[in-house]
């Protein structure tokens, strides 16, 4: 998912199944009430950006171990 935000406008880019990315829609939503479909893709932008972790990091232990095993 790709999220634009600028104030109280934002263009998203949900990915979707089977299709790439200049083939998904872009919606240009405002901000007009709370809780609405602007501040939903809001959060979940933020949950995604907050929980994401740094692909160029070394990978955890386990997973490094269990790669070399198989």
């Amino acid at each position: 998912m790709r999220v634009f935000r600028l104030d109280s406008e934002m263009l998203v880019t949900p990915h979707l199944a089977k299709l790439v990315g200049h083939d998904s829609p872009m919606p240009h939503l405002r901000h007009y009430q709370d809780d609405g479909l602007f501040d939903r893709f809001d959060y979940h932008a933020s949950e995604l950006w907050s929980n994401g972790r740094d692909g160029w990091a070394e990978e955890p232990k386990g997973r490094a171990e269990s790669a070399s095993s198989g």
